[in-house]
């Protein structure tokens, strides 16, 4: 924003990225949560999410692109074009004014070059997801308190005929995913410890069980939960309950489906 004297920035986001039709490493709603948490405290910031692909398009209505060295050189190939350099270049005069921040082993040819600090040009999201969480700004990451029983019931593997097993198997999906993301995760399991499963953290998940026996009870320590925490609006239950939904929207947390985050953890499978 300094470099190139801009008031505010959104981050688009296309629903199916050109080139990464199959490469997304997360949903694009779980994404534009992740710039929504981060514009909480950035009045500046927004998300854009668009159909559009190409650049010119996603670019249309807006004074400025913002984009870096490697994806520029893609925008400058006639192959994303149909490999007609008079399509390439008529979308290239479409575009507002242009500012690219270099990247190691790309020119920036026929745009404005950001003048940045060098070593930002590592930055990276395929750093962050590699476990360089320290690139990733802190109130963007979540704070997931998951529905331990509803998750697993959610997916049609058997998980009744092995329920510890489908327990501890959810656990090291968790962990996994909190390695990848940097997020904070409690998973709440109803009824007696797991064996080889106590209560307490589990290398990055947070292992906790229902206080009490009965119907609802992983519910009521998870609504528990939520009405401690110092901050419940940044807290995000997963489940599919209705009517645990419910209640954890009353007390002002967000909520989100167990197939979501199901799909999330899916991704990460070989």
């Amino acid at each position: 924003m300094r470099a190139g004297d801009i008031d505010r920035i959104d981050l688009a986001l296309s629903n199916v990225a050109l080139g990464k039709e199959r490469g997304a490493h997360s949903s694009v709603e779980a994404r534009a949560a992740a710039i929504r948490r981060a514009a909480r405290t950035r009045p500046w910031l927004g998300v854009a999410v668009t159909d559009a692909q190409l650049i010119a398009d996603i670019a249309s209505g807006y004074d400025v692109v913002v984009m870096g060295a490697d994806k520029w050189t893609q925008v400058r190939d006639p192959q994303w074009y149909g490999g007609d350099p008079t399509a390439r270049d008529s979308a290239l005069a479409a575009l507002p004014r242009v500012l690219v921040a270099r990247r190691p082993g790309f020119e920036v040819v026929g745009a404005e070059a950001l003048d940045v600090d060098p070593e930002l040009a590592h930055v990276s999201s395929t750093r962050a997801r590699s476990g360089e969480h320290h690139l990733v700004v802190p109130d963007a990451r979540r704070r997931l308190l998951v529905d331990g029983n509803n998750v697993v019931g959610s997916r049609p593997d058997g998980w009744w005929r092995d329920r510890p097993g489908a327990a501890r198997r959810l656990v090291a999906e968790l962990d996994a995913f909190v390695a990848r993301t940097g997020d904070q995760v409690m998973v709440v399991f109803d009824g007696r410890p797991v064996p080889g499963l106590a209560a307490g953290r589990h290398e990055g998940v947070h292992v906790a069980y229902a206080t009490r026996a009965g119907r609802n009870a992983a519910d009521d320590r998870i609504v528990e939960e939520i009405a401690r925490d110092h901050d419940p609006s940044s807290l995000t239950v997963v489940t599919s309950d209705r009517e645990l939904a419910q209640r954890a929207r009353e007390l002002g947390a967000q909520v989100e489906g167990a197939g979501a985050l199901t799909r999330e953890l899916g991704s990460e499978r070989p």
